[in-house]
């Protein structure tokens, strides 16, 4: 569920993640989780390397281990644009994650290249605290 969206850029609360991909070809993932639920208003991606014909998706799911229900697909079909090219999925309305669901970041390896890709996910409505 999407909530309405009054910013495009600035959020509360930046969390960073690397998916390591390795040269044999697949399907690589990243599950992000917040326990505390939150809206993510965007994600950025970059990866350190090229695969030509690689491909990549983000899937909201209705559980914590991507494996149950999808319940928003947020991106599919997004082509690497190179090595240290970086995309901005800048969602039109903050997507609300609640606890005990999950954002599911899927790159597909077709090129047999191994790489490293860089998310930094931003979220609205939270702040840690140290």
């Amino acid at each position: 569920m999407a909530l309405p969206k009054h910013i495009k850029v600035g959020g509360g609360y930046y969390r960073g993640y690397k998916l390591s991909v390795s040269a044999s070809p697949g399907e690589y993932s990243q599950v992000i989780n917040n326990t505390s639920g939150a809206a993510m208003n965007s994600l950025a991606i970059t990866p350190d390397g090229y695969g030509v014909g690689d491909i990549m998706r983000v899937e909201h799911f209705n559980d914590v281990s991507a494996t149950g229900r999808v319940l928003a697909i947020l991106a599919e079909s997004v082509h690497n644009a190179g090595a240290h090219s970086s995309i901005l999925l800048d969602f039109p309305a903050a997507e609300l994650v609640n606890n005990g669901e999950s954002i599911k970041f899927t790159y597909v390896n077709t090129a047999s290249v191994a790489l490293n890709v860089y998310l930094i996910a931003e979220y609205i409505g939270i702040r840690k605290t140290a």
